[in-house]
């Protein structure tokens, strides 16, 4: 028998934002009513919450902090290539690691990681992203990115407009799609670390054909997986599924029988509220990536249209490429502020405990986990914060606070599955090997990408100028702020 009792502390149930004083028992990994032969902390000045969920992110990105300003989106996946190239398995872990290091110092507790694994995953690689985040203490989804259509041949007359040399670089060979699943499955054939568990995020519906997506979603069924996509991210992808397939994204999903209640539609931006009744209907869950999706200039997704249709969205970062800190405090700040940009009124707007249910139970949906209630039998999954710092002094409305002030500089404890794996703000491994490790790893590491990079970079002036210059159909709504042209 494992537990312990944290008593004298406030804490903030995720369901309904209330905060009380009482104690919490954690006894083998859940929530107990029972605080009998355990031992007591006195968490006196402190706050317990719900352990957070990054609902959307990519571990191999930790590494490519502060390399892309101005960039829109399709800069960002131009890009993909060199930012993953170039890495052993250490570096991988490192990565990972890094990652992890930066959410459990934010509270989190469990991450949807969308690794890299174009076309198809390194079983080595996967195996350090699982390693990693099980030295860590998280749980994790570790959910390879494939598909079998590269991102520049997936555009509609992209590739034709470009300089050969650089439809050249961009251009990649035809994938076959059953040898592609073959290699897949095979690539994820290994167990998995207790708290560990498989996705997979055909990574874009127009970058998959429809035998492979179609095959992607079969054989995450059959292997009991979860499926993840980005759907709708940008402007230009609304539109190109339009011009492929004659509807919006969703529509494509739900013909092909991708849809379901194992499936998160990550940003989910450019849809309108028929999508969003579509992905309710199937039981599909939505992840909110609110600084990103500003970052990457894509629009602000119309959460309160997502919570009309029966949805609760989770939330998350996305990589540290397109935002680059692991920060689901910001996360939550951003979904409450963006919500009041709408010419609405403000019963419409999210509100702190909206957005801290957002974060946790919003967040367990989209994974497919119990969520963190703090109620006797849910997860032991926790964060400590410590009331005596900026963000809560004066101490007027906790849940308000920690939405609208903190950073995550007031995370002191974070528990998972009731095991203790972050204690005064440090992890359980070794922070100054890890950053003296990754300062090795840099310079080898552009070297090794130096001539992916510069190619990709050479074909951003032409990627400017196509979506510049390309015409843009009528969607019937925006998810942009019209400029004012007085």
């Amino acid at each position: 028998m494992t537990g312990l009792v944290l008593t004298g502390g406030l804490v903030a149930c995720p369901l309904t934002g209330a905060v009380t004083v009482r104690d919490v028992i954690l006894r083998d990994g859940v929530i107990s009513a029972d605080a009998a032969g355990l031992p007591r902390r006195d968490i006196s000045g402190q706050m317990v919450i719900a352990g957070l969920v990054n609902a959307h992110t990519h571990g191999h990105a930790n590494l490519n902090k502060g390399v892309a300003d101005r960039w829109p989106l399709e800069f960002s996946l131009t890009s993909g290539g060199w930012m993953a190239a170039g890495r052993d398995a250490q570096m991988v872990y490192d990565s990972t690691l890094l990652g992890a290091w930066d959410m459990l110092s934010k509270g989190v507790t469990a991450v949807y990681d969308l690794a890299v694994g174009m076309p198809a995953p390194d079983p080595d690689h996967l195996a350090a992203v699982a390693q990693a985040y099980a030295d860590a203490g998280l749980r994790a989804v570790i959910a390879p990115m494939v598909a079998d259509i590269g991102f520049a041949d997936s555009i509609p007359g992209l590739v034709e407009t470009l300089p050969p040399e650089i439809a050249a670089s961009l251009s990649t060979a035809p994938q076959d799609p059953e040898a592609l699943l073959t290699r897949i499955d095979k690539g994820m054939g290994f167990a998995l670390p207790e708290g560990i568990t498989w996705g997979l995020a055909p990574t874009i519906p127009h970058q998959c054909s429809e035998a492979f997506l179609r095959g992607a979603a079969d054989l995450a069924r059959r292997r009991g997986w979860r499926l993840h996509m980005h759907v709708a991210e940008s402007r230009l992808q609304a539109e190109v599924a339009r011009q492929l397939w004659g509807g919006s994204p969703v529509d494509r999903l739900e013909s092909l029988g991708i849809l379901g209640p194992d499936f998160t539609a990550g940003h989910a931006i450019w849809l309108g509220a028929r999508d969003f009744a579509t992905l309710a209907r199937h039981g599909a869950s939505v992840a909110h990536i609110p600084a990103s999706n500003q970052r990457l200039g894509a629009g602000v997704a119309p959460v309160q249209m997502m919570r009309e249709a029966g949805l609760t969205p989770g939330l998350a970062t996305d990589g540290a490429n397109s935002s680059d800190a692991m920060n689901t405090f910001e996360a939550m700040r951003h979904a409450t502020n963006l919500s009041r940009l709408s010419e609405t009124t403000r019963d419409h707007w999210i509100d702190a405990a909206t957005a801290y249910g957002m974060a946790t139970q919003g967040g367990a949906a989209c994974m497919g986990l119990a969520p963190s209630t703090l109620r006797p039998g849910a997860p032991a999954d926790l964060t400590i914060l410590s009331l005596d710092t900026l963000a809560f002094t004066p101490l007027n409305d906790p849940v308000v606070q920690m939405v609208t002030a903190e950073t995550g500089s007031s995370v002191t404890s974070v528990f998972v599955a009731g095991r203790e794996v972050l204690t005064d703000g440090q992890p359980r491994f070794d922070t100054r090997a890890l950053r003296a490790r990754i300062a090795r790893h840099m310079p080898a590491l552009e070297a090794a990408r130096a001539d992916q990079r510069a190619a990709a970079e050479a074909a951003l002036p032409h990627i400017q100028q196509f979506l510049d210059t390309r015409p843009k159909p009528d969607l019937g709504f925006t998810r942009t702020l019209p400029m004012d042209p007085s």
